[in-house]
């Protein structure tokens, strides 16, 4: 059984390899994010399946594309987290765990209604309308404003590639849907945007020419 301790500020490959594991016990101060559309890459060692698979392609949109923390407590709720406890009950929370052996970390559970903003703002139609820098008809246009403007300091071959990416492995298999991720990483990293982003990282916003 392989379990992650999520127990601070987890970013980009952290939260690949929790969400990797069989099952993740969480402190109150753990999260998981994936903020790679803001240094023109993506999450491309199963990241991006992984959260489709958990959650289902709206959200793991919302989550890639944005970069948006998912904070423990939501994660319990949105059951990518098995155990969240206390600091002093990590141990015990891991031990029964490993009695209880390996737990079905993609079984069908229903999304908390509260969720239900993001899956609609990042539906196939929509999504297409806020990489389009365009706010979607029928929604709050002060919520949907924001997106937008978190969106547009993103990379946008980035964004490019995530949304097509979740898409596909939506309706593919989970081998496949990895070989997806890997397969455009050679691309994505060959871009002027990525290396704009991953050389300024510490120094200036980069500043992103879809190229």
């Amino acid at each position: 059984l392989t379990i992650a301790l999520l127990d601070g500020l987890s970013m980009g490959g952290g939260s690949e390899l929790a969400l990797a594991c069989q099952a993740i016990v969480a402190t109150p101060a753990g999260s998981l994010s994936f903020p790679e559309t803001g240094i023109g890459i993506y999450p491309g060692l199963g990241g991006m399946l992984r959260l489709g698979l958990h959650l289902g392609p709206e959200l793991a949109k919302y989550y890639v594309l944005t970069g948006a923390a998912i904070t423990a407590s939501d994660a319990k709720e949105l059951g990518i987290v098995t155990r969240l406890v206390e600091p002093s009950a990590v141990d015990e929370a891991i031990r029964n765990l490993i009695r209880e052996g390996r737990p079905d970390k993609y079984r069908p559970r229903p999304i908390p209604d509260r969720f239900t903003l993001w899956q609609t703002l990042f539906g196939a139609e929509n999504t297409a309308t806020i990489l389009a820098a365009k706010i979607p008809p029928g929604v709050d246009e002060a919520v949907a404003s924001k997106i937008l403007k978190t969106v547009g300091n993103k990379a946008p071959l980035a964004l490019k590639l995530v949304n097509q990416i979740i898409d596909r492995q939506a309706k593919t298999s989970r081998d496949e849907g990895i070989e997806i991720e890997l397969d455009h990483l050679k691309v994505i990293f060959a871009t002027a945007d990525a290396l704009e982003g991953l050389s300024s990282l510490g120094r200036k916003k980069p500043e992103y020419k879809g190229q």
